[in-house]
Formats: C-alpha cells, sequence, structure tokens
C-alpha cells in the first residue's frame, strides 16, 4: 500500500477565493492618443532606456511613478524632462507636444543648497 492511497481529496477545501485577478476591473488609463516614447535614465551611475507607449492626455505624476517602478527610482528624485523643459507633474504629454519617437529625460531633482 502506497501513502497516496490514504489520501482523500474530497475533504480538500476549495481556497479558489483567494485567488484575485491581477487584471484592473476598470482602465485608469485615459483614452486618448498613444504615443511611443523613449525614457532616458541620468539618475544615478548607469545611464538605462526604455521604450513605452503612453497616452498624451495622462498626467505626468502618474508617467513619473509607472517609469520610477521600470528604473528602480522612487517618483520624487527625479524629473522628466523635453526638449529641454521640465514637465509639471500636473500637465500632459499634450501640453510639450511629445510626439511618437520622442525621448524624455529622468533628470535628477537638484539638492543644491539643502541642509
Amino acid at each position: 500500500m502506497s501513502e497516496f492511497e490514504d489520501l482523500n481529496f474530497d475533504d480538500a477545501v476549495e481556497e479558489t477565493s483567494s485567488i484575485k485577478s491581477k487584471t484592473p476591473a476598470s482602465s485608469k488609463t485615459p483614452a486618448g492618443q498613444k504615443v511611443t516614447v523613449y525614457f532616458q535614465s541620468t539618475v544615478g551611475p548607469n545611464q538605462k532606456q526604455e521604450k513605452l507607449v503612453v497616452s498624451q492626455d495622462a498626467p505626468i505624476g502618474d508617467i513619473k511613478y509607472t517609469v520610477g517602478q521600470i528604473f528602480g527610482l522612487p517618483a520624487e528624485e527625479f524629473h522628466i524632462s523635453h526638449s529641454g523643459r521640465t514637465c509639471d507633474p500636473d500637465d500632459t504629454l499634450s501640453n510639450y507636444g511629445v510626439e511618437n519617437g520622442d525621448q524624455l529625460l529622468l533628470i535628477p531633482v537638484s539638492t543644491a543648497g539643502a541642509v
């Protein structure tokens, strides 16, 4: 007699209720026009670049959070810059004329004069 013959699976409690979907029920992504942009990090010792498809109507603050997760950086430690202009977290990409293929830089927050 093997050890497996003594097992009774009828008494096992099914735990499907603890499984949760990782996909949100509704999308928080704005439905505006999407563009493919390249984010280049100048923060830290290594420069990295990532390609993302983002909505032009998405708030810069939301994009900063997502990009920070990808690059492993806290969102408060960098700014996003496009064509030499620092993007305000409350604005959207469309306010800066971002188009397909544009490059956005992650630049470190200045600590000059900090005590």
